[in-house]
């Protein structure tokens, strides 16, 4: 086995010494909002370190409820994000909007290293359907992906009238000069509890055009710091290119709280009564690393069994002293363990049923169950089963191996 382990390690080695590999990390995108962010929060130093900590997690970032009507807070912010960094921000700037005194900004935060910022668009909400226009900021991402980013704040009890008209906002972006299909729309919807109930889904075109909006956070994540259970944060993807890099299972709220240590309530409630929501989208690959590399990802189980049951196996084997290997390929998942399930029944001596229960399980609801993880945009994926027995120690592992997307 040790020979066979050396080899793995070498070849996984290689992989990774490729000269000139060009790997980009995923970009992880965010809404927040802080609450009433304006000087007096800025004063608080224990708040804003805070805050900072949890900002930096991001690579874009919407701010929320920004609240200053000298416009220095979200430069104020920018700094302390920007202080000891050498990865810095910038910052793009909506309008001050709002019908009434209290007029809020969107502060767009994002990593020049990461995105190139291509415009921006303040919706003009001729209609009057938002209490806070919606901004609309386009950046272009490492795989040369144009996408939108639309960030709201709905006024509460408004919430259903105000998510139903961003669509309008999506139609009226895409009909511009410089529109895209792909778009996120993020932000504090207000999408819950007495503010949208089940009854009011049905009028909601953002929800109701499920071909064309995809939303990844669900009606049962709680998105609030206090002691309600709120989804009011949300994001909404559209858009095929956009989609299609969006890691599947990574929109979920940040639990601040809980990541950070932090036990002080009121300093919780100082910082935010809103958690983050977040999504993780798909980084390039550089041409050279996809013609050199073939990654994958293996499943698999190991047993113990006798040196006889062992011996029994024949076929296409390839043996190196103690060790015994044998495997076989398929063109799917449902025949590979069509194929495991038959191969164990003939070899019942050697493979006991709980092996193939285990393996069948984490077939169906592990990493290679995910199409972002294996699968999208592979021309022919091939899956390997492979039986590999030590016969001095009486076990064995049986494993399924599929080629992956590098990044």
């Amino acid at each position: 086995m040790r020979s066979i382990l050396v080899l793995a390690a070498l070849l996984a080695i290689a992989s990774l010494a490729i000269e000139g590999a060009d790997i980009q990390t995923p970009l992880r995108v965010g809404a927040w909002n802080v609450q009433r962010l304006g000087q007096t929060k800025m004063g608080k130093p224990e708040v804003v370190s805070n805050m900072v900590q949890v900002l930096r997690r991001y690579d874009i970032v919407a701010v929320l409820e920004v609240r200053d009507v000298s416009e220095e807070t979200p430069v104020l912010l920018l700094d302390a994000l920007n202080s000891g960094l050498s990865d810095q921000y910038s910052l793009s700037l909506s309008a001050r909007v709002g019908r009434s005194s209290q007029k809020e900004q969107y502060a767009i935060y994002y990593k020049p290293s990461k995105v190139t910022l291509v415009s921006t668009y303040q919706y003009p909400d001729t209609p009057d359907a938002f209490e806070y226009d919606p901004y609309v900021v386009v950046f272009r991402d490492s795989n040369e992906l144009t996408f939108g980013m639309v960030s709201i704040h709905t006024k509460p009890t408004d919430a259903v009238t105000e998510i139903d008209a961003l669509v309008d906002v999506y139609d009226d972006f895409r009909s511009l000069p410089g529109g895209v299909d792909d778009v996120l729309i993020l932000g504090d919807f207000n999408a819950g509890c007495d503010y949208v109930t089940s009854n009011d889904w049905a009028n909601i075109r953002l929800r109701s055009q499920g071909s064309r909006f995809k939303w990844l956070i669900t009606d049962h994540v709680d998105t609030t710091v206090k002691g309600t259970t709120c989804p009011y944060d949300r994001i909404v993807v559209s858009g095929s290119s956009l989609q299609n890099v969006v890691y599947s299972g990574s929109a979920e709220p940040y639990y601040f709280d809980e990541e950070l240590g932090l036990t002080d309530q009121t300093l919780i409630e100082d910082i935010s009564d809103h958690y983050p929501v977040e999504v993780r989208l798909r980084g390039a690959v550089a041409p050279g690393v996809l013609a050199a590399t073939t990654p994958n990802i293996a499943v698999g189980v190991s047993f113990n069994t006798t040196a006889s049951a062992i011996a029994s196996i024949t076929g296409n084997l390839e043996c190196d002293q103690d060790l015994l290997l044998y495997r076989w390929k398929v063109d799917n998942l449902e025949t590979a363990k069509d194929s495991i399930s038959s191969f164990a029944s003939d070899k019942s001596a050697l493979v006991p049923p709980e092996a193939v229960s285990v393996l069948a399980y984490k077939l169906d609801e592990g990493a290679m169950a995910d199409p972002t993880l294996y699968g999208d945009g592979l021309s022919s994926p091939e899956y390997t089963i492979t039986l590999l027995c030590s016969v001095s120690q009486a076990s064995c592992s049986l494993s399924v191996t599929a080629p992956t997307l590098v990044n």
